[in-house]
C-alpha cells in the first residue's frame, strides 16, 4: 500500500511541473502570436533593372562579306 502511495505522489508532483509536463509530450505545443514574424520581403539589386548593357569583345560578323571557307563551298556547289 506504501508504494502504491508513493508513486501515486510521485506522478501527481510530476504532473504538476510545467518541465516534466512538456518532456514526456503531455502538453500541446502552441506558438506565441507575438513571437512569430514575418519574413522580409525578396529584394532586387539596384543594378537589376539597369538599361546599360555591356558590349562584349566578339563581333559578329557581317553577312555582305563572307569568309574564304564560305566562298570555297559556294564555288564547289556552282560547278555542280
Amino acid at each position: 500500500m506504501k508504494q502504491i502511495l508513493c508513486v501515486v505522489t510521485a506522478i501527481f508532483l510530476l504532473s504538476s511541473c510545467k518541465n516534466a509536463k512538456k518532456t514526456l509530450g503531455l502538453t500541446e505545443n502552441i506558438p506565441d502570436e507575438l513571437q512569430v514574424t514575418k519574413a522580409k520581403p525578396l529584394e532586387t539589386p539596384p543594378h537589376f533593372n539597369s538599361s546599360k548593357t555591356v558590349k562584349t569583345a566578339i563581333q559578329k560578323p557581317s553577312k555582305d562579306k563572307l569568309t574564304p571557307a564560305e566562298e570555297a563551298v559556294i564555288h564547289e556547289i556552282n560547278k555542280e
